[in-house]
């Protein structure tokens, strides 16, 4: 195990961290917390090479964190990108006996706590579950909550992983002494962003040298996940991926836009989006109108490599 200097987390008023742990890289960052502003206080950074090296590769970034912010704060939220995960859209369908009353969080919560029940694996387990959608007596709604109705159906979204990496998990955030607030897929995070410009049918690519991450967004709405072992050291391979990702979108759906960002700065965007622009949509995936391409820029001085880091962020202000 490396040799660590951070300090034992001091509490800080408004201060949170986030670990973000990418495809191939690990990022911890510090933000300081005013209203619904947040001000980056420092930023911590280091490469690894496989899942084996992310609890020694977690520390170090903090270590060379702790080295800029020595008090390091006491609440946090984790990011998690590749590795095992696997993400789940379920639909739960019932009919209200009070269709006149508001529908209620604890409504939804129990819809969701019912469907997440059933998920769970013998060699995984759920670490994050949402109602990402709903559709309420044929209408489709992004928040049903204080919506009235009678036939209701939630779209229960959940991510799960590995129980040795859930246990890898835990035993980091012991080691660390930061209690999490949050937990979530890094995609999800980032879907969140473009959702909010109004974005509905997107292929979301998060590209790392060795490895990628490919997120299915339909409607507004995040539906699958799809971690791949291919990355831009592969580019003739690199179709393949989004090959397998369209096929995740409903028949009568296509993304009208790829959108790029990058798991690290070794990454070249530029190739892989020239790639993507002179890939025959129409002829091998039966699109009318190829995709547009676009490289994610700088968000708040937030670099391409560092968007999930500041998706993330946007949490907290949530």
């Amino acid at each position: 195990m490396p040799k660590l200097n951070f300090l034992k987390p001091k509490k800080k008023k408004n201060n949170f961290i986030i670990i973000e742990i990418g495809l191939e890289k690990i990022t911890c960052a510090i933000f300081e917390k005013e209203e619904k502003q947040l001000k980056l206080l420092g930023i911590g950074k280091k490469r690894f090479s496989s899942q084996d090296e992310v609890f020694d590769t977690v520390l170090e970034a903090l270590d060379s964190l702790a080295a800029i912010v020595p008090d390091l704060p006491t609440d946090g939220i984790l990011g998690i990108s590749g590795g095992s995960l696997e993400t789940v859209t379920t639909i739960a369908r019932y009919q209200r006996k009070n269709s006149k009353k508001p529908i209620k969080l604890d409504e939804t919560q129990e819809t969701l706590d019912q469907v997440v029940e059933n998920l769970d694996k013998e060699d995984k387990k759920v670490f994050f579950s949402i109602v990402s959608s709903a559709n309420i007596d044929g209408v489709r709604v992004s928040n049903p909550l204080g919506l009235k109705g009678e036939k209701v159906e939630l779209a229960c979204f959940a991510a799960l992983k590995d129980t040795t990496e859930i246990e890898l998990l835990d035993r980091l955030m012991s080691e660390i002494d930061v209690k999490i607030e949050k937990i979530a897929p890094t995609s999800y995070a980032v879907a969140k962003l473009l959702a909010k410009k109004n974005l509905r049918d997107v292929l979301i690519f998060r590209v790392g040298k060795e490895r990628s991450e490919l997120t299915v967004m339909q409607d507004g709405h995040i539906s699958e996940i799809l971690p791949v072992s291919i990355g831009a050291e592969e580019l003739d391979l690199l179709p393949v991926t989004w090959e397998v990702a369209i096929k995740k979108f409903d028949k009568d759906k296509k993304p009208d836009l790829v959108w790029l960002f990058a798991d690290n700065d070794q990454v070249d965007l530029e190739k892989i989006k020239k790639l993507l622009e002179e890939f025959s949509w129409r002829k091998k995936l039966d699109f009318e109108l190829d995709p547009r391409v676009e490289i994610a820029g700088n968000i708040q001085n937030f670099s391409s490599s560092d968007i999930g880091i500041y998706a993330l962020s946007q949490q907290e202000v949530e």
